[in-house]
């Protein structure tokens, strides 16, 4: 019986989430981390900004060095309403950087849920390259939490586990 209950209740906790992730390549810790703008395909105007912040903290987490590219011309407003240019602007400023990682992606969904709980929801997309834009590896992540759980706490959650697959020398 007590079996039952535990099989039951990892099944319960499971359902809240998905992950699926390409194997990951051997990482240099001592890379830089370069995280560029994440596309923003979510309704959630501004969610790219949020998740790009997140997304720094998780990996500077992990102990490597991150480096968030300079928001100089284009704000998060206008990034959220013309994103080519914050991503050309980010890309220039690439090109100047020591080689490195690039870390880049998309967010598919960051909102609360309707209904009495208002359960937060996200779903992302992470994508690992080197500085000439080859794919090394790619993840992604949806994941819901309860009522009172914040967006960011699961986004983080979300960003941890998914990041949690890479492998570093």
């Amino acid at each position: 019986m007590k079996r039952l209950a535990v099989a039951c209740f990892v099944l319960l906790l499971s359902a809240c989430a998905s992950q699926y992730g390409s194997d990951s390549p051997q990482l240099d810790s001592s890379k830089p981390f370069y995280v560029l703008p994440l596309n923003n395909q979510s309704n959630m105007p501004l969610a790219q900004a949020q998740a790009e912040q997140l997304l720094a903290s998780v990996l500077a987490e992990q102990g490597v060095k991150v480096v968030l590219y300079p928001k100089q011309q284009v704000s998060d407003i206008e990034a959220s309403l013309t994103p080519q240019k914050r991503w050309t602007e980010a890309m220039q400023w690439l090109e100047s950087q020591p080689n490195g990682y690039v870390v880049g992606g998309s967010i598919q969904e960051w909102q609360y849920k309707y209904g009495l709980d208002g359960e937060p929801a996200i779903g992302i997309t992470i994508t690992l390259s080197d500085k000439q834009q080859k794919e090394l590896w790619r993840g992604s992540v949806s994941k819901s939490g309860w009522g009172r759980e914040s967006i960011s706490h699961i986004g983080m959650k979300a960003m941890e586990d998914l990041l949690g697959s890479l492998e570093w020398n």
